[in-house]
């Protein structure tokens, strides 16, 4: 099976290749909603703590260590994807900024650092799914964004996002800007982004 051409967009690791998955099984980040994301996070991901859920290979944390987050947290749960996800960390040197999460969510936000609160927790579920509902859902109670932080959900075009997303008793509010559209891929940020 072909496999994809990934690469780091920007930052540190500006055009280092990255392993992908051969077939169906992850379904990358394109460079182009990547490179889309990280413009609009270029004031706030320098020493952010970044949370990629449904992480795949890694792209898109590792593309936040690039662009001088602090620390990502990698959750993962295929263990195929897992061990190509651990190698572009180890090709990319930031295994001590990196923590790789082997879980299927939702169940996996249990085994995220509590003391830890995250600057920017990023969701790219399989877009024809509700994982991103159920995992929204277990993280509500959950002391995990910083009270700055916000959330970032990757999700098909015609998916119905709500309004308003909580976390640890915090109402983030869908910013109310243009949809950020990508071909059939939208980006629906919650909180606040300066």
């Amino acid at each position: 099976m072909k496999t994809q051409l990934l690469r780091i967009g920007g930052g540190a690791f500006n055009g280092r290749h990255l392993q992908s998955v051969p077939g169906q099984l992850v379904r990358p980040t394109s460079g182009r909603v990547r490179q889309a994301l990280f413009n609009m996070l270029r004031s706030v991901i320098r020493d952010a703590i970044f949370v990629d859920l449904f992480a795949g290979t890694g792209s898109v944390g590792l593309e936040a260590l690039s662009h001088g987050a602090r620390q990502v947290y990698f959750v993962e749960q295929d263990r195929r994807v897992v061990t190509t996800l651990r190698r572009n960390v180890e090709q990319c040197a930031v295994d001590d900024r990196a923590t790789v999460i082997v879980a299927p969510l939702p169940q996996a936000v249990q085994r995220l650092p509590a003391t830890r609160q995250a600057d920017i927790v990023f969701l790219d579920p399989p877009y024809a799914s509700e994982l991103a509902e159920q995992t929204l859902a277990a993280l509500e109670p959950l002391p995990l964004l910083a009270p700055h932080g916000m959330v970032i959900w990757q999700h098909a075009v015609q998916h119905q996002v709500p309004q308003e997303v909580i976390i640890g008793g915090r109402c983030c509010k869908c910013i109310g800007v243009k949809p950020r559209r990508y071909g059939d891929t939208q980006l629906s940020i919650f909180g606040d982004l300066v």
